[in-house]
């Protein structure tokens, strides 16, 4: 691969992610672009459970970035979801409350960041 879509300071883990991908770049370009079109509406999902306290519907939706971050490359998405998880499966929804901005936030700027960089 002789061009890369993100930098360092990106957070994105695009090497392993291709190493996963068995090399291919196109693979992994395909793959972003899928997580690309779908971020949006799992911003919205996810807000609206979180409003309406669906806490199983967020949950669900919380453990799905775990899975679709990894597909990427977004580490820090996945440590975020992560941690959220583990306490909603705790059934412990106010402390997993604070993880709700920083995820949002995170998906936000991945959503930007992806999209710039897909053009």
């Amino acid at each position: 691969m002789d061009k890369r879509l993100f930098e360092d300071g990106d957070r994105i883990d695009e090497d392993s992610c291709i190493s996963i991908y068995d090399g291919s770049y196109d693979f992994y370009r395909a793959v972003l672009e899928t997580f690309a079109r779908e971020i949006t509406k799992d911003i919205d999902e996810i807000s609206r459970s979180f409003e309406a306290e669906d806490r199983d519907a967020y949950r669900i939706l919380v453990h799905g970035l775990k899975g679709s971050g990894a597909s990427v490359g977004a580490t820090d998405i996945v440590k975020l979801a992560t941690e959220s998880d583990e306490l909603l499966k705790k059934e412990k929804w106010e402390d997993a409350k604070v993880y709700h901005a920083p995820i949002m936030k995170e998906l936000e700027r991945l959503s930007k960041l992806i999209s710039e960089r897909l053009k």
